[in-house]
C-alpha cells in the first residue's frame, strides 16, 4: 500500500490523503474501514491530511439585550412556584410555571418554545452568569469580554484598536472604541485553519445586524491574512460566493479509487476482529469495497449555490418569526448560508450578526417568544443538518448575547444581570451551568442572586447579588478554542488569556 502512495508525486499525495480523510468521515463509512485504513496508510501519512484536523466554527453574535431567559430557563427560576413572573421593573420576565416546563435529559428546563432541541441536549451547554458587558450605553457592546478577553477602552500593553474595520454611522455611540490583544473566535479560526491549509477559503463575516449605529467587531490582532471578509448584504455574498460545480468524485481519477479499494482490501477479517470489531461488521466489509469505489469515482456532480431553494428556505424558515423589517437578513437565511458555507467547504469559519428590538425597560412576553424561537429554531435546524452531513463533532456553534441582558428595572442604565453564551457541538457537554435564584422580594419583584458554576465541576457555585464572581470571559475563550482544537501554544501567545483555563465541564472527553 505505501509503495502505491511513494509512487505518487508529493502533491498528488498530499491530495490523496486529504481526500481520503474526507471518504472516511462520512457517515456511511463503517468504523472498521476507517480503522483499516488509518492503520494500512500509517500516522505518519495520516498526519498530512488537513481535514484530520479540520474543525468548523459558526459564530453567531446576537446584538440589543437579547435574552435567552426561556431558552434554557435558570433551575431556580424555572422551579420556583411563587416567582413574581411580568415584563417591567424586578418581576422576572419567565412566562410559563414550573408545570408548564418540559425538564430534559440533561436536566435543564425547556419552554414550549425551545422543546424543540430536547434530542440534542447532550451536546447544547448554556451559562448565563459570564462576566457581563461594560459598554456605556446600557451595556452596548461589539466587543465583549467573552469575545475579546482584556478588551479595553485604553490601548497600549499590546492592545490594538478592534473598531477599524467595522465602522458604524454614529461612532462610537453604542459601539465604542475598544482596544484589545485577543482575536475574536472566528478571526483566529479562520487564522489556524489557513494555516493548516493554505488552500482554504478565507472566513466571512455577515454584517447583518439592521441598524447601521451598531455593528459587532471582529479582530485579528495583527495576526496575518486573519481579518475576516466583511459581507454587507445578500448581494455581496451571493456575488463572493457564486453557482458552481461541484465534482461528487472524492478522488478524481479511477487509479486512485483502486489505490483506495487496495487499501481496504489489506483489512481481512482476522485483522478486524483482533481489534474486536462487530462479526457483523467484519463480514460485510468485503462487500463495501467494490461499492466504496465506485461511489469513489463515479462522474457524479453537484451544483452549489447560495440562494436558497424554494424547499431550503420552506426548512429553514418553518415557524421562525421575522426580526426587523430592515434587517439585512433574517437569523434563518444566515444559518442556512452558514450551513451551506461549511458543509461545502467553502470555509471554515463564518460569523454572523443579527439584531431584534432594542430592549430597554421592559421584557414582554411576546418578546421573548420571539427571541426564543428565533434562536432555538435556527439552532435545532442547523444541528440536524450539521448531523446529517457527518461533521457535527467537527463544528461548533457559538453563540453570544454581546450585549449582554440586564434587568428592566435598569432602564437604559446600568450593566446588571446576565451574559449569555451557548456553546453547541459534537464534542461539547450539553446542560445549564450555573443558576439564578431569587433572595427575598423587591418591590413588584425579587432580588435576584447569581450562582455562577464552579470552573472545574460546572457546580452552581456561592451566589452573588453584585457583578463579581462571574465566569471570567478568558476561560470562555479558552474553552471555546479547546473545543476547536486550537493549540494551546497558539493561545498562550495573547497575554490577557494566556494564564487562563478552559472549563473542563463543557466539553466532552
Amino acid at each position: 500500500m505505501k509503495d502505491d502512495l511513494e509512487k505518487m508525486h508529493p502533491a498528488s499525495r498530499r491530495k490523496f490523503l486529504k481526500l481520503m480523510g474526507m471518504a472516511l468521515a462520512a457517515p456511511a463509512v463503517p468504523a472498521a474501514l476507517r480503522f483499516a485504513a488509518n492503520d494500512m496508510v500509517g500516522q505518519a501519512y495520516a498526519e498530512e491530511s488537513a481535514l484530520n484536523k479540520a474543525t468548523y466554527l459558526v459564530e453567531l453574535n446576537l446584538r440589543d439585550q437579547w435574552d435567552h431567559g426561556h431558552l434554557f430557563v435558570a433551575p431556580g427560576l424555572a422551579t420556583k412556584g411563587d416567582l413574581r413572573r411580568g415584563e417591567r421593573g424586578r418581576q422576572a420576565a419567565i412566562f410559563y410555571r414550573p408545570e408548564e416546563l418540559t425538564k430534559g435529559s440533561t436536566g435543564v428546563y425547556l419552554t414550549p418554545e425551545s422543546k424543540l432541541l430536547a434530542p440534542h441536549l447532550d451536546s447544547i451547554a448554556m451559562i448565563d452568569c459570564c462576566e457581563l458587558s461594560m459598554g456605556a450605553i446600557h451595556g452596548h457592546e461589539s466587543a465583549n469580554a467573552l469575545r475579546s478577553p482584556g478588551r479595553d477602552y485604553k490601548s497600549g500593553a499590546g492592545r490594538m484598536a478592534m473598531f477599524k474595520n467595522d465602522p458604524v454611522a454614529n461612532f462610537p455611540a453604542g459601539c465604542e472604541a475598544f482596544y484589545s490583544s485577543t482575536p475574536t473566535p472566528a478571526s483566529l479560526h479562520n487564522y489556524v485553519q489557513k494555516q493548516m491549509d493554505p488552500t482554504l477559503r478565507n472566513g466571512i463575516a455577515f454584517k447583518g445586524i439592521s441598524r447601521s449605529i451598531h455593528t459587532g467587531y471582529h479582530f485579528a490582532a495583527g495576526l496575518p491574512s486573519a481579518e475576516l471578509d466583511r459581507i454587507q448584504s445578500r448581494a455581496a455574498l451571493f456575488e463572493a460566493f457564486p453557482e458552481s460545480v461541484e465534482d461528487l468524485d472524492v478522488v478524481p481519477t479511477a487509479k486512485e479509487a483502486e489505490i483506495f479499494a487496495r487499501i481496504l482490501n489489506r483489512a481481512d477479517p482476522r485483522f478486524l476482529r483482533a481489534r474486536r470489531h462487530p462479526d457483523k461488521a467484519v463480514d460485510g466489509h468485503i462487500a463495501a469495497i467494490s461499492e466504496a469505489q465506485t461511489l469513489l469515482h463515479n462522474g457524479a456532480k453537484k451544483i452549489i449555490r447560495m440562494p436558497l431553494s424554494v424547499e431550503e428556505e420552506a426548512y429553514w424558515k418553518q415557524g421562525i418569526p421575522d426580526g426587523p423589517k430592515n434587517v439585512k437578513a433574517q437569523i434563518w437565511e444566515q444559518m442556512a448560508w452558514a450551513y451551506k458555507l461549511i458543509s461545502n467547504r467553502l470555509t471554515a469559519s463564518v460569523a454572523l450578526e443579527f439584531d431584534y428590538v432594542d430592549v430597554h425597560d421592559e421584557r414582554t412576553p411576546a418578546q421573548m417568544a420571539t427571541e426564543t424561537k428565533q434562536a432555538a429554531i435556527s439552532l435545532c435546524r442547523m444541528i440536524e443538518q450539521l448531523k446529517k452531513a457527518g461533521i457535527y463533532d467537527r463544528t461548533l456553534i457559538a453563540i453570544y448575547t454581546t450585549d449582554g441582558s440586564r434587568s428592566p428595572a435598569a432602564g437604559s442604565a446600568g450593566n446588571e444581570g446576565k451574559n449569555t453564551i451557548i456553546l453547541a457541538g459534537g464534542m461539547i457537554k450539553g446542560g445549564y451551568y450555573g443558576d439564578i435564584r431569587t433572595a427575598g422580594n423587591d418591590g413588584d419583584g425579587h432580588k435576584y442572586v447569581y450562582h455562577a458554576p464552579d470552573p472545574v465541576t460546572g457546580v452552581a457555585g456561592e451566589g452573588r447579588t453584585d457583578d463579581e464572581g462571574r465566569v471570567p470571559g478568558s476561560a470562555v475563550w479558552r474553552t471555546v478554542m479547546k473545543a476547536l482544537k486550537i493549540d494551546d501554544s497558539v493561545c498562550a501567545k495573547f497575554p490577557d488569556v494566556a494564564s487562563a483555563k478552559p472549563l473542563p465541564y463543557l466539553l466532552k472527553a
